[in-house]
């Protein structure tokens, strides 16, 4: 298996995709972090607590914290208690609905154009993978890994493969 070639073209299907995301936030003068920070609680049929935020996103605490700070000061979401659950208000979800329902509208007609049999072999893959690529993040360090990326255009010495 050619892994560099197949990671070459699973990034360029990513930033592909990445468009139908980042396009509408842009609009909406969201940061990315404010626009997944949202469609988590809009997707979620609870409230959430900041971990499950950090934890569901897959974004910096610190940047889930600053992303809820500027969902709060933009009147999109509620939280009764200081460490209580979060969950969108009234105007936020009259913002994600605008927003999220194009968004999901594309997703609705991309996976019916695949057909059923595809769509779900590809939502069972996308799921395999990104259960695979959390529990290696989390189950190990890359630096006593042995792992070794490709050298990327720019790298020191381009010849040569890099230890991460």
């Amino acid at each position: 298996m050619q892994t560099a070639r197949l990671n070459n073209r699973l990034s360029l299907s990513f930033n592909a995709m990445d468009h139908i995301y980042r396009q509408p936030a842009l609009q909406a003068g969201m940061s990315d972090s404010v626009f997944r920070t949202l469609c988590l609680l809009w997707n979620s049929p609870v409230p959430l607590a900041s971990a499950q935020l950090v934890q569901y996103g897959g974004l910096p605490k610190q940047t889930v914290s600053s992303a809820l700070a500027a969902m709060r000061r933009d009147g999109y979401v509620v939280q009764e208690h200081t460490r209580g659950p979060i969950s969108l208000s009234v105007h936020g979800r009259s913002v994600c609905s605008a927003i999220f329902s194009q968004v999901q509208d594309t997703e609705y007609r991309v996976l019916e154009a695949m057909g059923a049999e595809k769509a779900e072999s590809f939502v069972a893959l996308f799921e395999e993978y990104a259960a695979l690529s959390g529990q290696l993040e989390r189950d190990s360090d890359p630096a006593q890994s042995g792992f070794r990326r490709q050298p990327r255009h720019g790298d020191a010495e381009a010849g040569k493969e890099i230890r991460v």
